[in-house]
């Protein structure tokens, strides 16, 4: 793991492409979605914790609901994350690895997604299969493997099932997030004294 930091849109390209990532694939994370984990945690707490995780792969079907969903802490493994310990990833769409629920429809997800230097997502053709894949920076090797995992899998489906891959940097949220609560937690001690 290296350490967090936000990642300017030059740098993220650069990134991307060291890792694989088509440019036109690229998107970074809005810090709105904060407001989103924020929500969902008064509600679910057991979601908001697996849609909070930096390395997530969300498959979603034509009418945007999730239908599998692999993320960082249900991987297992070490020194790297398996992926495909128990071989989900062998078919597409792959087995759930972690716990399906409803509590971000596509539709909304992508209100999330910019582009890197910030502008909004722009419009998404229509497609079969929707593949949000979470990464960042500061987990180093293991977001290069979740990333190679995913285009692995996509690259099973038959041609007729159409997938999009949306590759989602998430460094600039986790330092804001980061950031906040150290702001807060100074703030609280300064109440407390």
């Amino acid at each position: 793991m290296h350490g967090l930091r936000a990642v300017p849109p030059v740098e993220l390209q650069k990134l991307a492409g060291r890792y694989g990532i088509p440019a036109h694939q690229v998107f970074v994370l809005d810090t709105s979605y904060r407001t989103f984990l924020s929500h969902l945690h008064q509600h679910d707490s057991v979601a908001a914790k697996n849609h909070y995780q930096p390395l997530q792969a969300a498959y979603y079907d034509r009418a945007g609901r999730l239908q599998s969903f692999y993320i960082n802490c249900y991987a297992g493994g070490f020194p790297n994350l398996a992926w495909n310990a128990a071989g989900g990833l062998n078919q597409f769409p792959p087995k759930p690895q972690a716990p399906i629920d409803t509590a971000l429809p596509l539709s909304e997800y992508l209100t999330y997604l910019r582009q890197p230097n910030g502008q909004p997502l722009p419009a998404q053709p229509l497609t079969k299969h929707t593949v949000i894949i979470q990464w960042s920076r500061f987990m180093g090797r293991q977001s290069r493997r979740l990333i190679q995992a995913a285009q692995r899998n996509a690259a099973l489906a038959s041609p007729q099932n159409a997938v999009r891959l949306l590759f989602v940097n998430n460094d600039n949220l986790a330092t804001y997030l980061e950031t906040r609560q150290a702001q807060l937690e100074a703030k609280s001690k300064l109440v407390a004294q």
